[in-house]
């Protein structure tokens, strides 16, 4: 008499994982492509550091930038290389509003494995597919920066350096403006969270937060209202550098001296930024996730030659923190951008494929960038760290 034998989702999605997984092992070069959504300096550093880390591990990457940058540009552009007849092996993009579902959904469709970064899987998204490697199991990873604790961290160092430099007085709260993204950006929203977050009853007066698009003319012409509209401002917080820099523009045509009347922060780690850290105009700048797309490539190639990064579906989703460069380490970090620095550096090191002990010395996503970090600043420079600088906390 046969045996009936009953196979629950959670075992066939086990097997199909283990199935996915024995696939992809080869011994052939992996070829990737990965979307750039604009050409911007912060996305040419990160396409600059994939393709110094691909060329270590012998990967094709193929970089394609959105020059239209709007989330159904970047949509069509990724229709166009799933329609090629030769298609890659895996497709790397940033998860945007409205377009991350179908994206991921025409990869699924013609068998292109995919890893997503950058910023926060939209809700929508997981709500209709779940999570990487669910209901998709050709969508192998995401890898993206706490940018809610950014946004916090952020906050909270411009507060405790308002008051340390005497800019305000001790009993009174830090009067601060805000610029944000694009308002379908997630990074934008999640740290414009933890700025929310961290200014509610911390002792920061935080006047307004407007949209600034990620451009820096249009944040220079609205810090210049908010200026006026709000003259006892001393620090001005900004989703990225690139509105930061525009910032710094305002606050001089109104008379004020930047670093030492007001203070400015920012994120990303712009080269332009940190000369302005450098100068003491500007205070501090959060990144090191120009390195998440050289990780990435790090994974995928190690996924490629049968060495999962994951080894349940659930730890297919990865979070690192940013770290805070101020005047005190920009120097160190400056080391960091510096592609000679990239070439210097083998980043087969880093690989479990070439070396197995790495998979218990270097088992998350920010001991392998710490391990980066150590290595880039390290690299033709004896003695020299990168400080993890973060703020103390700061008492409301």
């Amino acid at each position: 008499m046969p045996v009936l034998t009953i196979v629950t989702r959670s075992t066939l999605l086990a097997v199909l994982f283990c199935y996915s997984f024995l696939a992809s092992a080869s011994g052939t070069r992996p070829n990737v492509i990965f979307l750039s959504p604009d050409d911007s300096r912060f996305w040419n550093l990160v396409s600059g550091f994939m393709t110094a880390v691909a060329t270590d591990l012998e990967m094709d990457l193929e970089v394609l930038v959105d020059e239209e940058e709007h989330r159904f540009s970047y949509l069509k552009l990724a229709r166009k290389v799933l329609n090629r007849p030769e298609k890659p092996d895996y497709l790397v993009f940033m998860c945007k509003e409205n377009v991350t579902t179908q994206m991921l959904s025409l990869a699924n469709a013609v068998g292109v494995k995919v890893f997503t970064f950058n910023t926060q899987v939209p809700e929508y998204t997981r709500a209709a597919v779940g999570s990487p490697r669910d209901s998709m199991l050709g969508w192998l990873g995401h890898l993206s920066a706490d940018n809610v604790a950014a946004g916090e961290m952020l906050t909270r160092f411009l507060e405790q350096q308002v008051r340390q430099q005497g800019i305000v007085q001790s009993d009174q709260p830090v009067p601060m403006i805000a610029l944000g993204g694009t308002l379908d950006s997630s990074a934008s929203k999640d740290r414009s969270q933890g700025l929310i977050a961290a200014a509610d009853g911390q002792g920061i007066d935080l006047a307004q937060l407007v949209s600034a698009d990620w451009n820096g003319d249009a944040a220079a012409y609205k810090t210049g209202i908010l200026l006026k509209r709000y003259p006892d401002t001393r620090s001005v917080w900004s989703a990225s550098d690139g509105m930061a820099l525009g910032a710094l523009d305002a606050v001089k045509q109104v008379g004020l001296v930047p670093g030492k009347d007001i203070l400015v922060g920012g994120v990303d780690w712009e080269p332009r930024a940190l000369d302005a850290i450098e100068r003491g105009e500007m205070a501090v700048s959060l990144g090191r996730h120009f390195m998440a797309g050289g990780l990435l490539m790090v994974l995928l190639h190690d996924y490629h030659h049968g060495q999962d990064f994951a080894s349940q579906p659930e730890d297919s989703v990865l979070q690192y923190r940013l770290h805070a460069v101020t005047r005190e380490n920009v120097a160190q970090v400056q080391r960091l951008l510096n592609p000679d620095n990239w070439q210097a550096v083998d980043f087969r090191r880093f690989s479990r494929v070439h070396h197995p002990e790495q998979a218990s010395a270097l088992n998350s996503a920010d001991q392998l960038l710490d391990a980066f970090t150590d290595a880039l600043a390290g690299s033709g420079a004896k003695d020299v760290q990168v400080t993890r600088a973060e703020p103390e906390p700061v008492g409301g």
